[in-house]
């Protein structure tokens, strides 16, 4: 049976749960990245740490939580519904959220964030349950949508995070954020409630089995994942300071936060082109040109005195990181058979996690040991090793391989 005869939904009601979950995509951004830019300003005025390095440790220890986290609902998506896992995350996220506000120190404020971080790695299975819902010909067009809006809730979680900074009880805001976390799960247990979202183990794939490439291109793929999320993940730690560096720009802090942004908005400018460019049989040129693209942006940003080329570095750079990214959850996706696509998602996820997890230490051994300007440097180093890797693994063959799930033991 064919996945989306489960969906007995007309085109129109599809279309609005498919927008309601894009709500609850943006949501989730929007919570996760409300503080990311301002970490070091938020640890020194809330809880007063001083020590910049406190700002990669903590990080370091969430991205771990989702690692580990990650894969788990990946596999229990095989066995439950996917509505069912996600109104699980949806209610704990709440809960946790809400105690986050009554933290009284920064390790209170962590153990709370991993808690929470163990409930929201659920939404990971959000955008495959769009992917499944939209169908195989209009995924260029979802992945782009994502895209979009994941970069949209940056630029709001942005804002409010600066206005955040400015509060005299910034984690009072928490509360606010919980309450959205409750809209979001009345609102998919009511639009999804007569929709059937089947475990993966109920549906057979219609694609063909290719032996043992399956785990070969699974690991490939999660290899290049990994780098590219380091890749990009060792330049946000500490912008904001590399921009305020009176060294460098000397900006105002709002300043920084501006330029923080021209990367998600250039990622909501690329909507477009990435409908247009990322199809099948295009993808490996698509990448390769992006990733070059990327390079050239990251060794601009790090070497530059001269905030407008910063500023070019950074539209460049947003611009083909939404482009980039889209081309390798599509090449996912067209190598994975129906019954996979949650789990081998959820790996994936788990080796950018891997990428996202080692990036923040990178990043303060990086600034610690040279300068604000490093991590740019070693970013593009790090995107040429994954340009070529990925050439040569999962971009060799112009044809795709489906890639079932890993083999797990049965229930």
């Amino acid at each position: 049976m064919n996945m989306f005869d489960f969906f007995n939904k007309s085109k129109h009601q599809s279309n609005f749960i498919i927008w309601t979950l894009f709500t609850c995509v943006f949501i989730a951004w929007f919570t996760e990245v409300l503080l990311s830019p301002f970490y070091p300003q938020f640890f020194r005025k809330v809880f007063g740490v001083e020590d910049l390095a406190y700002t990669g440790y903590y990080i370091f220890v969430c991205r771990l939580a989702v690692v580990l986290a990650s894969p788990v609902w990946g596999l229990l998506a095989r066995w439950f519904e996917v509505k069912h896992l996600l109104y699980v995350g949806q209610a704990g996220t709440a809960v946790m959220t809400a105690l986050m506000a009554t933290a009284t120190n920064a390790d209170q404020f962590l153990f709370y964030t991993v808690l929470l971080l163990l409930f929201k790695s659920s939404y990971l299975l959000v955008y495959t349950l769009i992917i499944q819902l939209a169908g195989e010909e209009k995924r260029a067009g979802v992945a782009g949508t994502y895209q979009a809006v994941s970069h949209g809730a940056i630029i709001a979680a942005t804002i409010a995070g600066a206005w955040m900074l400015d509060l005299e009880a910034p984690l009072h805001l928490f509360y606010w954020v919980a309450v959205t976390d409750v809209f979001q799960l009345g609102l998919c247990i009511y639009l999804l409630k007569a929709t059937a979202t089947p475990p993966q183990v109920a549906i057979k794939s219609e694609k063909p089995s290719v032996g043992g490439n399956k785990i070969s291109f699974i690991l490939a793929i999660g290899m290049v994942i990994l780098t590219f999320q380091l890749a990009n993940n060792l330049v946000r730690p500490y912008f904001t300071e590399y921009a305020i560096d009176s060294d460098r720009f000397g900006v105002s802090l709002m300043t920084s936060s501006f330029l923080f942004l021209i990367p998600s908005v250039m990622a909501i400018a690329a909507l477009p082109y990435i409908r247009s460019a990322c199809k099948p049989q295009r993808l490996k040129q698509v990448y390769c040109l992006g990733m070059v693209l990327l390079v050239v942006s990251l060794y601009l940003q790090g070497g530059t005195n001269s905030l407008l080329l910063l500023i070019i570095g950074r539209a460049l750079y947003g611009f083909y990181l939404a482009v980039t990214e889209t081309a390798l959850e599509l090449q996912l996706f067209s190598n994975s058979s129906e019954n996979a696509i949650h789990l081998n998602y959820s790996l994936a996820s788990s080796f950018a996690n891997v990428g996202r997890l080692g990036a923040p230490l990178a990043a303060s051994w990086l600034v610690s040991g040279y300068s604000l300007a490093a991590p740019f440097l070693a970013a593009a180093s790090i995107c040429i090793i994954n340009l070529l890797f990925a050439r040569f693994t999962i971009f060799q063959n112009a044809t795709a391989k489906v890639a079932h799930p890993l083999p797990i033991p049965k229930k």
